[in-house]
């Protein structure tokens, strides 16, 4: 008996201490798909099967963690942020215990799920903690990348890294040895990317929207970027994931109606993981095109988002709609104070809509109702709106500097660069001391001009020029956008 006791005990320490392995099989693959398109109760189906058949494949813990992150990214509570966070040390601890060394996806899994809590973590402004997970995600794909030069999927990760190097302080580049560029980050999604059109690749849908992300915001080529999108084979109605980057980008090209046709067509399946933001960017579109029914998606939004973000925003915005669509000051105003009394002020648009709250100065409706035309595109409207109503914004008036602005953005859209820059140059001469991001804004936007016409070394001392100016608004997002376009210049 005591042999046969021994025998057991002996298997059972065996067994617990098996070497865990990483493999795309067919039920990673499903599950995968499933966590994709949020349906995050069919993909914990599978990864149970997954546990059961495959006990010692360890990328389930990868899915796992997908499922974790998006479920805190895209609901922002932070109960459940805490919660689900202290996932994130077992599941590395048990891939150093028992993953095989030897595999590409040893170093990549741990990187993975330290890049994915960053990304989380600066929902809650943890901005210090998610820095540290970053730094350790980008170590380890470098060396995984050093042991690994040809697993592929490592350079889908590094390669978002790589353009955001540039935008890091040179100091702390320094400091803690990070490299990296625009130009190499694109080179090694582009790889990706044609490794993934002629190969099973799993992560081909993460691929296709990081090389939009950077082929849009760091390389500034909207419209490729979004011809290349339309051109894929990703589902917006199936995929709320799909459905946002698409709909995102086509708003920001002026594509607003198709915007609002992708919005409306997703899914509304209930087994699908609820992303009450996209209400928000409806509503946002609808408000663009002055749709009465804009209201509904933004009060939508707030009835049933528990989160932190686009609260403020989207008081803002119902508040806009009763300005400019019905005039109704008193109710405008009622929604500003719920804006300075709900959410916070971490990301720029709620910072925006807080100030706007608290200087208590009403916006101009008809400049506000060429900005949103514009904001969707309709540059034909808003440019009608701003024109027919030049007897009101005289060199006197108040609002004289956001006039002169407003016709630059709308002339630039209609594609006479040369009077967008004329416009652009008098709000700069008239409001470069101007708390105010108007001649910010226009410094960015000339030097994109230049950039465009290949007069480079004009375009550098634009993208100075705005990067001098220290705006109250929107500060961050356009020195970013001058930051990148000083590195792209750099690199030719």
């Amino acid at each position: 008996m005591k042999i046969i006791l021994f025998v057991i005990c002996l298997l059972s320490s065996v067994v617990s201490q098996a070497q865990g392995y990483f493999k795309e099989t067919p039920l990673i693959k499903e599950a995968y798909e499933h966590i994709m398109d949020l349906r995050f109760d069919e993909a914990n189906q599978v990864i149970d099967n997954i546990k059961k058949q495959e006990p010692d494949n360890l990328l389930v813990l990868h899915l796992e963690n997908y499922i974790d992150f998006f479920t805190v990214f895209i609901n922002e509570e932070k109960k459940e942020f805490k919660r689900l966070e202290k996932n994130k040390k077992k599941r590395i601890k048990e891939i150093e215990k028992r993953g095989d060394i030897s595999s590409p996806y040893y170093l990549f899994v741990q990187a993975e799920i330290e890049l994915q809590w960053a990304l989380a973590r600066a929902k809650f402004n943890e901005v210090f903690k998610a820095a540290s997970e970053s730094y350790n995600a980008y170590k380890l794909l470098t060396e995984n990348q050093r042991r690994f030069p040809d697993f592929i999927a490592n350079k889908k990760s590094l390669s978002a890294i790589h353009v955001l190097v540039e935008s890091i302080p040179g100091i702390v580049r320094k400091v803690f040895s990070i490299n990296g560029s625009i130009a190499q980050g694109t080179h090694e999604i582009e790889e990706v990317i044609r490794y993934s059109e002629n190969n099973d690749f799993l992560y081909r849908e993460e691929a296709i929207a990081i090389y939009t992300y950077i082929l849009f915001y760091q390389n500034n080529k909207k419209r490729e970027a979004w011809d290349y999108l339309l051109q894929s084979d990703l589902d917006p109605v199936e995929s709320p994931l799909v459905c946002f980057l698409m709909s995102n980008m086509a708003q920001k090209v002026g594509e607003n109606d198709q915007a609002i046709e992708l919005l409306e067509i997703r899914t509304k399946d209930p087994q699908v993981f609820p992303f009450h933001y996209l209400d928000f960017m409806l509503g946002k579109c609808k408000l663009y095109r002055l749709d009465d029914d804009a209201v509904t998606h933004l009060s939508n939004y707030l009835n049933n988002f528990k989160g932190e973000h686009y609260i403020k925003e989207a008081h803002q915005k119902l508040g806009w709609y009763e300005l400019v669509v019905h005039n109704n000051i008193p109710k405008y105003k009622r929604y500003m104070k719920a804006c300075q009394n709900t959410g916070n002020d971490l990301i720029d648009g709620d910072k925006q809509a807080q100030k706007e709250a608290k200087r208590n100065l009403n916006p101009h409706p008809t400049l506000l109702k060429a900005r949103l035309l514009y904001d969707g595109g309709y540059n034909q409207r808003a440019y009608r709106v701003l024109i027919s109503n030049a007897h009101l914004f005289n060199e006197d008036s108040e609002y004289s500097l956001e006039y002169y602005y407003r016709l630059g953005r709308v002339t630039q859209s209609l594609e006479n660069p040369k009077g967008a820059i004329d416009y652009y140059n008098q709000v700069i001469f008239k409001g470069e001391k101007s708390e105010q991001y108007y001649a910010c804004n226009s410094a960015l936007q000339i030097a994109l001009i230049l950039e465009e016409q290949k007069e480079y070394q004009s375009a550098e001392d634009y993208f100075e020029k705005c990067l001098d100016m220290s705006p109250s608004d929107y500060k961050n997002s356009l020195h970013q956008k001058a930051k990148s376009g000083l590195n792209r210049l750099r690199e030719k």
